[in-house]
């Protein structure tokens, strides 16, 4: 095993750029320096036995504005913010506290910040760099330890004081405070490990401090204590940035943190240096990681929260104090709002893709990043959007308590419009959400044609050609979330793997070879075809994660969106050799499927809300499976810590890939995606000649028609000739109201008469 260690290190060493090297060893240098007290002092806070009254002045001025502002506003406009926040202080006092999503705990007295609440796990106080949390000997996980440490409880202990005057809530944060400063010396301990977890506790300290100042329970000698832990942890997230060992949101984090600690205390000298260097890599990275469609490029749903999260503290900040950040910046930050804007489902949820943190980088009010529609708040007011008015919906607290009680006047004034398309291509991230309409009664199906993302893929899953289904508030098929990253290998396998996403598993592979909980040893190419002369309701694209097979394959799938109400898939498989290819897809908690395969070839889902079709051109072999543990199958997870059974489609063909045997037809599918409360009637039709999968929806005076044509020659289904490699028809009757041809074309045929049908698909 050591062997191994050594020569992975070296592989890795191989690969890095002159400019890391350097930076790694400066980094190890200092690090030994610090362990045996050698390094640098660490910088003490402007004031000394006097900082909190330094604070009240110029601080205070530069940090948010509601701090200040917010008590009188709250009281006139919004008492149930108040009552809410005491309801949450109370709570705390008693040290209920709940972490991600396990269940709710109570802290005991006294708190131990080195203990985990949730299984009792005692993290050792050594010198911060020997942590190895991903190969912890002992199985722990420290994302728990971290959470609690991240200290996101004390600034609503503060909220409460604050707004209520009761000093109990001041004292049980000061108290809290104090013990943990005993507890961690600077570099020892856990709480040290972690570049970004530090960042994030140093944002939750600042909050805490400034909505203290006017507590009693918050005096000099506290104050003198804090504000010298305070600067030792900025100082170390400055000396230990996350440049090369984590240059993705981890080192977002810091940079925020460094930005907004250097520019509240910018007139102490090490702080202006941590103001210039967070706004540097704020900057750069917001090319580096953000891409051009504002997606970030880890291609996780809840990291670009996080990202946004970071950006719009810092844009706010910046605004009330005039720091110029680029225009930039803005222009990115306001393209991930927007991409957040046509992510969020028809009920308001943000759909997973990619991994769930469970936390947040600012909790003041809400603690996930389920809804974030603060985010859209805050957006609508920055850059004065009122679709993203008309997606937030009502004013939140955390825009209050960021830009003041003014932002609460420019969004009253702010008219709300919906946004003007239903349909939004993220070409960068390879993301595309279709929705039948921008009312809360919609439907919407987000297809994900993007491969692992930045670097190795830490954070994204093999989930290439998956798609997504929402109606109203309800989940029809689902992304299963995250559950766990350390401590249980087979759980972070199963929750990251193919099989546990709406696409195909190929030989009961994953699209990549998994390499460490957060590493992909290969990668995934996909293409997406955006011919223009298409229109852009039909979505084709392809991956080759497959390619590494013995006999490779490459899966293409095609969507296409009936606007305004349903969805067709069409999958084939192009390369060599016989294969396994198995249709996964996973139905939210509240969807009771009921499975019946018609014939040998056709399985049928049917539940409240949801038809799924699926037709093929082989035998299938298909099962529901809720809650298996062996293999691991039927699950979801809300948030890092939860998991829950669900029902699972496991629909498999067997077949050759590419040009098939003699006698033998090439594996491929063409499914259904119906939301709707009815039970649709749908029937498989005979194809007279050719090689192809047809079907027919009937519904009120229409009947639709899919073709999908497997092989190279012409297919008569229905009357119609075709010639091409997808067809869609709408009948009244006789007549073609709409239709769309893939590639081809297609004709009525009769012994009198051959008419081509060439009829627009956007025709009403």
């Amino acid at each position: 095993m050591r062997m191994a260690a050594v020569r992975e290190k070296l592989i890795r060493l191989s690969t890095m750029s002159p400019g890391e090297v350097a930076h790694r060893v400066r980094e190890n240098g200092y690090s030994q320096l610090e362990r045996f007290g050698l390094a640098a002092p660490w910088p003490r806070p402007p004031g000394g036995r006097d900082f909190k009254r330094y604070l009240g002045d110029l601080p205070a001025k530069r940090f948010y504005r509601g701090s200040r502002e917010g008590v009188p506003f709250i009281a006139q406009h919004f008492p149930q913010w108040l009552d809410r926040a005491v309801r949450q202080g109370d709570a705390l006092l008693r040290r209920d506290i709940q972490l991600l999503h396990f269940e709710p705990i109570t802290l005991a007295q006294p708190i131990d910040w080195h203990r985990d609440p949730v299984t009792g796990s005692l993290w050792e106080r050594q010198f911060y760099t020997t942590y190895s949390p991903e190969h912890d000997p002992a199985s722990r996980d420290s994302k728990i330890i971290h959470e609690l440490n991240r200290h996101q409880h004390l600034p609503r202990l503060a909220k409460a004081y604050l707004l209520s005057g009761d000093e109990r809530y001041a004292a049980e944060a000061v108290s809290q405070l104090e013990s943990w400063i005993e507890q961690n010396p600077p570099g020892v301990g856990i709480n040290w490990q972690s570049s970004l977890e530090i960042a994030v506790r140093t944002t939750s300290w600042l909050w805490t401090i400034f909505l203290l100042l006017p507590s009693r329970s918050f005096g000099d000698e506290v104050a003198q204590k804090i504000g010298d832990s305070l600067f030792a942890q900025l100082e170390h997230v400055y000396r230990h940035t996350s440049r090369f060992s984590s240059p993705n949101t981890h080192l977002l984090g810091e940079a925020a943190a460094l930005f907004i600690g250097g520019l509240v205390f910018q007139d102490h000298p090490r702080a202006a240096e941590w103001m210039r260097c967070g706004a540097a890599v704020l900057v750069k990275e917001s090319n580096q990681q953000v891409l051009d469609d504002g997606v970030h490029a880890e291609l996780s749903s809840y990291y670009h929260c996080y990202a946004l999260d970071f950006y719009l503290q810092a844009l706010a900040l910046a605004e009330q104090n005039h720091f110029p950040l680029p225009v930039s910046v803005q222009m990115q930050t306001q393209h991930m709002v927007n991409f957040l804007m046509h992510l969020r489902t028809p009920g308001g949820d943000v759909p997973l893709m990619g991994d769930d943190d469970g936390g947040r980088a600012l909790a003041l009010e809400q603690t996930t990043y389920h809804s974030f529609h603060d985010a859209l708040c805050l957006g609508a007011v920055l850059f004065q959007r009122p679709d993203f008015k008309h997606c937030a919906g009502g004013f939140c607290e955390e825009t209050l308590w960021l830009l003041g009680q003014d932002a609460y006047r420019q969004y009253e004034l702010l008219g709300g419009q919906f946004p003007v398309s239903t349909q939004a291509i993220f070409p960068n991230s390879g993301c595309t959400i279709q929705r039948t309409e921008w009312g809360t009664s919609g439907s919407q199906l987000l297809f994900d044609s993007g491969g692992l993302g930045m670097l190795t893929g830490g954070h994204s899953h093999a989930d290439a050609l998956s798609v997504i289904l929402t109606s109203g508030d309800k989940q029809l098929l689902i992304d299963p979330g995250t559950s766990v990253y350390n401590g249980s290998p087979k759980w972070r396998s199963f929750f990251r793997s193919t099989r546990a996403h709406n696409t195909v598993t190929i030989d009961d592979q994953d699209q990549a070879e998994v390499g460490g909980t957060f590493r992909w040893k290969t990668g995934i190419c996909t293409r997406t075809n955006r011919d223009a002369s298409l229109p852009p309701e039909y979505l084709e694209a392809e991956h080759d994660g497959y390619q590494r097979l013995a006999e490779g394959v490459t899966h293409r799938r095609r969507v296409l969106h009936i606007p305004g109400e349903y969805w067709i898939l069409a999958d084939d498989f192009t390369g060599s050799g016989a294969h396994s290819f198995e249709f996964n897809y996973h139905f939210g908690e509240q969807v009771e499927p009921v499975l019946t395969c018609p014939a040998e070839t056709d399985v049928e889902i049917r539940a409240p809300g949801l038809f799924l079709g699926m037709y093929s051109s082989r035998p299938i072999a298909a099962q529901l499976r809720k809650g298996q543990t062996a293999p691991i199958a039927g699950w979801r997870s809300h948030g890092y810590g939860h998991r829950q059974p669900v029902h699972s489609l496991s629909a498999t063909i067997q077949g050759y890939a590419g040009k098939p045997l003699p006698g033998e037809t090439a594996p491929a599918a063409l499914t259904l995606l119906l939301p709707c409360d009815t039970s649709p009637v749908v029937d498989r039709l005979s194809v007279d000649s050719g090689d192809g999968i047809a079907c027919a929806y009937r519904h009120g005076r229409f009947t639709d028609l899919a073709v999908f044509p497997t092989g190279t020659s012409e297919v008569r289904v229905a009357g119609f000739q075709m010639q091409g490699e997808f067809f869609w028809l709408r009948l009244e009757g006789h007549l073609v109201r709409r239709s769309l041809a893939i590639r081809g074309s297609m004709r009525r045929a009769n012994s009198f008469l051959e008419e081509t049908v060439c009829v627009p698909f956007a025709a009403s």
